[in-house]
Parts: C-alpha cells; structure tokens; sequence
C-alpha cells in the first residue's frame, strides 16, 4: 500500500507559541443582573433577603433599595457592587 503524498511548507520565521500563562490572584464576581432584576423601576424591593459574599465574609441582607453603584440594605447600610463577590437569592 503506497502512503499518500505530502506537501509541507518551508516555515521561514521563527513561531513563538510556548509561552507560559500565569493564572492570577483576583476573584471572579458573580453578575449582578439577576439581583437587579429583582427590584421594580424605581428601585425597590420588598426586604428581598440575599446572602452575600463580600472581602469581609458572607453576611445574609435584607436589601429594600437599588441605586446606581450600590445596594441599601434594612439598616441603612451601603453595599457597593464592587464589594459583591458572590450572592445568591434565598426564596
């Protein structure tokens, strides 16, 4: 049985693809839409309670307010969306 015939191209530059990739430190955040979607159009929610993960640890929250960069929560208290790391919904 012959092998069939091959044709290959003279490479005439030098291929840089082993490279090393290095995997970082910084923590991937969950998206905030689902939770925003949770609001009305002004903004309000009725005390929707939410477990969230911040720097500082997991904390459950009675949120009754969405403005434009930050969450309100019962006790008048601010939580920025940067600070949000993960979250999750309690029904």
């Amino acid at each position: 049985m012959k092998l069939p015939s091959v044709y290959a191209n003279k490479i005439d530059k030098v291929i840089k693809n082993n490279t090393e990739y290095y995997r970082g430190d910084k923590e991937i955040k969950k998206d905030l839409r689902e939770l925003k979607n949770c609001f009305d159009s002004r903004g309000y929610a009725n005390r929707l309670v939410v477990d969230i993960e911040t720097a500082n640890g997991v904390r459950t929250e009675k949120l009754i307010l969405c403005k434009s960069n930050y969450f309100i929560n019962i006790n008048n208290e601010k939580i920025y969306f940067d600070d949000i790391v993960n979250y999750t919904i309690k029904k």
